[in-house]
């Protein structure tokens, strides 16, 4: 269970904690127990009892006093100390620290006003005067701890009970300090050691700051106390302000030990104590907002100080004074130096108001900083020296860059980076130094590390202009890591352990393992750091260094010892190999504590990899990374440019060039074993790196084949077999130890083969077959079962009783995640259609058991996220449908459950309404069930969907909220079309049709209520667009399922559908919005909508609709000619499919319709004038606009509209002419003679303009095809042989002349002229031998009136037509016309 619930119902009463480990000092425990019981009874004592309490442990301090004497002047302890140094130290006063614990403990434990009650007490009760004079007398002791003691109690004995009446103990205990800081102790002699007395002005200075802390604390206290109880300060709160101390009396006693003229009286402790009680007390006066002058007067004394503290104090030379005190300076010398450090950094938030009087105090403060650190390294003064540089790093504005120090001031990590990288650096203990590796000493402490740590993670969080330092740090960072990792206790220590072990060795394993975690952080965040640039060719060449540098991490690639760089010619090759030379480099300090490296560290480098990926998938704008072609394009841009030689930014590879590394590499980390043994550690990292390179390298084209395959495809094999391997992973568990690496490498093998399946990377169905069999759930595994039932079949739990039972529920619910991720995707249609075949084919299997479960799991992950999602009181629920306990669930589990609820019910939506739909329609007991397991998803799916929608903003949310809107409105979508149980009413619908139009279909359009300020931008970037697609697609396709259900169920609100599908419509006519490829998905939707509209429309408002919608289909299909032909592709259809269906079932006039005809040939709106003349009644539309027509096509100089005008002809002519033929002939009366004349001028070249030649062929042959049906229509029509032969004696005369331009195929004819196409010509003979056989008796009469030179090449054509264009023979023979009767 959980480590920090209570055993018993008995320890959940009160503040029960689990006890810490035992050790052998119970002794000391005990101790420590008996001070806090007479802390704890004290205060309930009357006045006489607590007299005589203090006046026991004043005994207790006299008795032990000439012991310690005796002890301290004891002469074989001395010779002892003298010769082997083994005599404690002066400062281990056991007595007196137990007694000072024992007074703080009592004074920590009374009320506020324990001392007053409103009466006049004079100096205090007797209780408070023995523990004043107790604790003065303790205050000039060597130890610090009691000396701090000791002032922390005389500080509550000040500010305890001070009111208007009692101020009297305060003022005694300031008199007594100021007696201490002389030399004497009331009651005893004068001090007359010089020892002594330095530290009784280091207690007393002491005291005067913890006064002035306490006080505010007090103050601080009380104020909250009357925040919480909505009332106003107290009057004892203000007169406690008012009678408190004031800050400047406090001062005037410090500044004389900070003074440095009289080094006689001077010590570097007392100094270190003054400057410490300092900075206490400028942190508890000042305030946090804008100084005034007194305020502003104190924060320049304290840099006063600071600078007097350094400059004079300690690095000043006072050889001559400091004779004889050498053991006290050396001794002092880390104090002082960590109080500089301390005082400096609580000076930081004021430095901004002292600017106006000196804007170089934060850099010289940087310099003194560096300085310090230089010279001193203990811990104290490491740690100090980290906390200053990462609030510097806070102030960036503070530190300029000064002429004055003597380092260099730019900015905090600067000045910081050497002392915080060589804090981390790893000792490597040689008795030779070389070049490249000094001598080292021990390792460092563990606290000046974390320190340095947590400090390098502030830096780079606040200073972004770090990339000169950022790799270097980075790889410094991961050496460390690197030792550190071999530091980490096993996991089974705590069982193991001795009692006699140290609790230091215990605490030092523990910080190892705690530094190794922020250690990650730390790298994560300056990877995040420097992956973060703006400028597109830097961030790819930081990405592509960490790349690389990872991967040779991952494999222990590295350079061997006295590899010297090679010399690299300056080509592509070149550029790769530099690339891969400058990675081993990187990473050979690194692994050089280990190879090959431990596993943490390839871990940490798959991390690192799979960043740098997902960062580059980021950068579509730059298409070399990933493409082959255009990577070696730039290469050898990059490499053409002049003075360009220097590897870096402006000259580097690409990641597509090192292809076969980084899938390799990939797939060694995802089966990474150790001694014959798993890593699933590993081997999860692993997985994620090709996951991002599956992503990112899986659409791209194998340029080498040209074939149209992956160029993932050769490393097929690779791929599948680390995907496998992954896939095992439950019984891989069966052959190890029970861990949850096991169970997060399945659940990461199931993310891998999701994406090969998604990007088609796997198509055949036996690869397919193979791979899902282990994901395939069985009838034991998911059996149905009616919601709420008593049995415990839908809970996750373990098979076996040697399992892990926290983690094991993570292989049936990682199967239920994987087969609901590609049943949806196969149903939003964003699949290779080769594999849905077979993958429907293995989940059909067990459906409709894996859709009960996979509900059940979907409500649990419902409830957790819920909880997650509240700010407060959000309890996570106990129990569940899958889970008995939440408590014997792994984490792991409850974040799978919270991030893929969605898709579980959405998915279980989908297969449940299939099984209903396919079950018979007697009412049965599996059916019912089913249906009232979709009664439990429907409110889960609404307020998924709610919240979904709230969530999305595009090009600003995450794609999750897109993709969970999708599937939720997908799931709806079967709910409102399918015929179930479950029926939305109109007051839900109604709000789920504004939710999705306002959310999704406004909100890209930028017509949502949100943007009318205009703060949206005109047109959202393509890729939010892209990132969209799907949820475009079923918000569309929602809104048109329920406009054709409209007429069955009229459910829906028919204004509020209109609204929905009109308004994108009318703000496209109003041009406010512009036609875009990005709004194309929409548009067509809602154009198809509105056809649907239209026919529930009544007859009043019908006609005004039709009109509305033909001339927006019109304006549309006009502008779309300015917009690329994939637009056009996108919205023509559904504007020429509203068009037909308008012209089909019409209520508009004849004439109306004429007019329209006529726009849409004056417009060149060819195929719309081709539908509506299709569309009518024969003759409407081509007898309204023939005169429009002949202009288009008798405009030889206007060649764009011949093409688009005569098919368009050929259209109408066709589909009007069969069911009124004589319409021909009035299109022929009117535009017989242009099309003609188009005939020639195409086929003899005679206007040749822009892209003539281009559609000179097609509009020779639709010309043609109109003057065939003419034909067909002349001879087929009684009385019309004399018109026949008229017409085909002028047809044959262009026809003739076009075949002598153009020759025949074979060079037949020697007339070919420059320009021609025998494919013309071609078609001319054609044309003759289609008239020789139709109709001979016509064709022999026109050749009859033929000029004799036409005739010829006419015969020729026919005879070149009709013997397939064979080579003529020799000899010449006659034409026999008697053979075609």
């Amino acid at each position: 269970g959980n480590d920090k619930c209570s055993p018993t119902p008995l320890h959940e009463v009160g503040r029960w904690r689990e006890p810490l480990d035992p050790i052998g000092t119970s002794k000391v425990r005990l101790l420590d127990c008996c001070i806090h019981v007479f802390a704890a009874t004290f205060g309930l004592q009357d006045g006489q009892t607590q007299a005589e309490a203090l006046q026991m442990l004043e005994f207790m301090y006299n008795a032990a006093q000439p012991e310690k004497t005796t002890n301290r002047f004891n002469v074989s302890s001395s010779l002892i100390a003298e010769s082997q140094g083994k005599l404690k130290s002066p400062e281990e006063d056991v007595s007196s620290t137990n007694l000072t614990a024992a007074v703080l403990a009592c004074l920590q434990a009374l009320p506020l006003y324990e001392a007053t009650h409103d009466t006049l007490i004079g100096v205090g009760p007797p209780w408070m005067v023995r523990a004043t004079d107790l604790l003065l007398r303790l205050l000039p002791t060597p130890s610090d701890i009691i000396r701090r003691g000791a002032a922390e109690g005389l500080a509550l004995l000040a500010t305890l009970g001070v009111s208007e009446d009692a101020n009297t103990l305060q003022s005694t205990i300031l008199h007594s300090l100021d007696e201490v800081m002389t030399g004497s102790i009331p009651g005893n002699s004068k001090m007359q050691e010089i020892e002594i007395l330095s530290y009784a002005r280091a207690g007393s200075l002491l005291t005067l700051a913890c006064i002035q802390r306490a006080a505010m604390r007090m103050t601080r206290t009380e104020n909250e106390r009357a925040e919480s109880r909505s009332v106003v300060s107290s009057p004892r709160s203000r007169a406690r302000e008012n009678n408190s101390p004031p800050v400047m009396i406090m001062m005037t006693r410090l500044l004389p030990s900070l003074a440095t003229q009289n080094f006689d009286g001077d010590s570097l402790l007392s100094r270190a104590y003054a400057l410490h009680s300092f900075g206490i007390l400028i942190s508890n006066s000042l305030s946090k907002g804008e100084l005034s002058s007194s305020q502003l007067q104190i924060a320049w004394k304290a840099v006063e100080a600071v600078e007097t503290s350094f400059l004079s104090a300690w690095s000043a030379v006072t050889s001559d004074i400091s004779k004889g005190r050498e053991r006290e300076k050396f001794a002092a010398e880390p104090t002082i130096l960590g109080v500089i450090l301390r005082v400096m950094t609580t000076l930081l938030p004021w430095l901004e108001s002292l600017q106006n009087l000196d804007k170089w105090i934060a850099s010289r403060f940087a310099c003194y900083a560096s300085t310090i650190l230089e010279h001193c390294s203990h811990p104290v003064v490491c740690f100090e020296g980290s906390a200053f540089f990462e609030r510097l790093s806070e102030h960036r504005g503070l530190i300029e860059p000064s002429c004055c120090c003597v380092v260099n001031t730019d900015n905090a990590a600067t000045v910081a980076m050497p002392f915080l990288l060589f804090a981390l650096k790893t000792p490597i203990a040689k008795v030779i130094a070389d070049t490249n590796v000094d001598f080292s000493g021990c390792h460092g402490p563990i606290d000046v590390q974390r320190s340095a740590v947590m400090c390098l993670k502030g830096v780079f969080t606040s200073e972004k202009n770090l990339n000169h330092l950022t790799f270097d740090a980075g790889k410094t960072v991961l050496e460390f890591l690197h030792d550190r990792c071999g530091r980490r206790r096993f996991e089974h220590f705590s069982e193991f352990r001795s009692l006699s072990l140290p609790r230091s060795v215990v605490n030092d394993f523990e910080d190892c393992q705690l530094i190794e975690a922020e250690t990650i952080a730390l790298v994560q965040t300056i990877v995040a750091v420097q992956l973060g640039g703006e400028d597109l060719d830097e961030k790819t060449y930081r990405c592509l260094q960490w790349l690389l540098c990872s991967v040779s991490l991952i494999s222990g690639d590295s350079l061997r010892p006295g590899q010297d760089e090679p010399e690299i010619e300056m080509s592509i090759a070149g550029l790769i190999e530099r690339s891969s030379y400058i990675a081993r480099s990187s990473a050979s300090p690194i692994v050089k504590v280990s190879n090959p490296p431990r596993w943490q560290l390839k871990c940490v480098a798959a991390n690192i990899a799979s960043l740098t990926m997902a960062s580059l998938l980021e950068m579509k704008e730059n298409p070399s990374i990933f493409n082959y072609q255009s990577a070696r394009a730039r290469c050898m841009e990059m490499l053409q440019k002049e003075n360009n030689e220097v590897y870096g930014v402006s000259l580097h590879s690409f990641p597509v060039l090192h292809l076969e590394e980084l899938v390799t590499t990939a797939c060694i980390a995802s089966a990474a074993t150790s001694n014959n043994s798993e890593l699933p550690s590993v081997q999860v990292s692993g997985l994620r790196f090709l996951i991002t390179v599956l992503k990112a390298f899986g659409e791209e084209l194998d340029a080498s084949t040209n074939d149209g395959t992956s160029v993932l495809e050769q490393y097929s094999s690779q791929i599948i077999s680390a995907v496998r391997h992954a896939l095992n992973a439950e019984s891989l568990l069966e052959e190890s130890v029970a861990t949850s690496g096991f169970h997060r490498l399945f659940a990461a093998g199931c993310d891998a083969l999701f994406v090969m399946i998604n990007g088609g990377f796997v198509s055949e169905p036996v690869v397919i077959r193979r791979l899902l069999q282990p994901l395939l759930l069985t009838s034991e595994d998911v059996p149905f079962t009616a919601f709420g039932g008593k049995d415990e079949k839908l809970l996750m739990k373990s098979n076996h009783v040697t399992d892990d039972s926290r983690s094991f529920p993570l292989f049936r619910l990682s199967k239920l995640c994987f087969a609901a991720r590609v049943s949806m995707m196969i149903e939003v249609g964003d699949m290779n259609q080769s594999a849905v075949s077979v993958i429907n084919g293995e989940l059909e299997k067990e459906e409709v058991g894996r859709a009960v479960h996979s509900a059940a799991a979907a409500m649990d992950g419902f409830l957790l996220s819920k909880a997650h999602k509240k700010q407060s009181g959000g309890e996570l629920p106990s129990t569940g449908l899958t889970f008995a306990n939440l408590s014997d669930v792994d984490e792991l589990i409850v974040d799978e459950l919270v991030e893929n609820w969605p898709v579980l019910a959405t998915s279980s939506v989908v297969s449940i309404v299939k099984a209903i739909n396919d079950a018979p329609e007697e009412r049965s007991e599996q059916r019912e069930s089913m249906e009232l397991w979709l009664s439990k998803l429907l409110p889960i799916i609404l307020i998924g969907l709610r919240e979904a929608l709230s969530e999305f903003k595009p090009g600003q949310s995450k794609s999750s909220a897109s993709e969970a809107a999708a599937l939720f409105i997908c799931a709806l979508r079967l709910l409102v079309g399918n015929s179930t149980s479950m029926e939305l009413c109109s007051d839900e619908l109604g709000n789920i049709i504004s939710m999705v139009t306002d959310s999704v279909l406004f909100k890209l359009l930028g017509l949502s209520d949100s943007d009318s300020g205009g703060t949206h931008p005109l047109i959202l970037p393509q890729s939010v667009f892209e990132d969209c697609t799907i949820l475009m697609q079923q918000a569309c396709g929602f809104i048109e399922d329920l406009c054709k259900n409209h007429s069955d169920t009229a459910v829906t609100d028919l204004a509020l559908l209109s609204h929905s599908v009109m308004k994108p419509l009318v703000a496209l006519q109003e041009k406010q919005i512009k036609l875009h490829t990005n709004y194309s998905i929409i548009l067509s939707s809602c154009i198809r909508s509105s056809f649907i509209l239209l026919r529930c429309q009544r007859e009043g408002d019908r006609m005004q609709l039709e009109k509305a919608l033909v001339q927006l289909s019109l304006s549309t299909l006009k502008d779309m000619s300015d917009h690329p032909s994939e637009l056009s592709n996108e919205l023509k259809e559904p504007c020429l499919s509203l068009l037909r269906s308008c012209s089909s079932d019409t209520s508009l006039q004849a004439g109306e319709w004429g007019e329209i005809a006529t726009y849409s040939v004056s417009n060149e709106l060819w195929d719309a004038w081709a539908i509506v003349c299709a569309s009518l009644p024969p003759g409407i539309g081509i007898k309204s606009s023939i005169n429009a027509m002949k202009g288009a096509l008798g405009d030889l100089a206007n060649t764009s509209r011949h093409a688009g005008a005569i098919v368009a002809l050929r259209i109408a002519l066709h589909s009007a002419g069969t069911e009124d033929p004589s319409l021909i002939c009035v299109v022929l009366h009117h535009v017989g003679f242009e099309v003609l004349q188009l005939l020639r001028a195409y086929s003899l070249r005679l206007a040749p303009a822009q892209s003539f030649d281009e559609i000179r062929v097609n509009v020779c042959a639709e010309a043609v095809k109109v003057n065939m049906i003419a034909f067909q229509y002349l001879s087929t029509t009684p009385g019309e042989e004399g018109t026949s032969a008229s017409f085909l004696l002028a047809l044959f005369q262009v026809l003739v002349e076009s075949v002598s331009f153009n020759g025949l195929p074979g060079n037949l004819l020697d007339t070919r002229s420059n320009g021609a196409d025998e494919n013309i010509g071609r078609m001319c003979a054609q044309v003759f031998v289609h008239v020789v056989r139709s109709n001979p008796l016509v064709f022999k009469s026109t050749i009859s009136a033929m000029a004799a030179e036409s005739r010829t090449i006419l015969e020729n054509a026919v005879r070149a037509d009709m013997s397939g264009y064979a080579a003529p023979k020799r000899e010449k023979k006659k034409l026999s016309l008697k053979g075609f009767r």
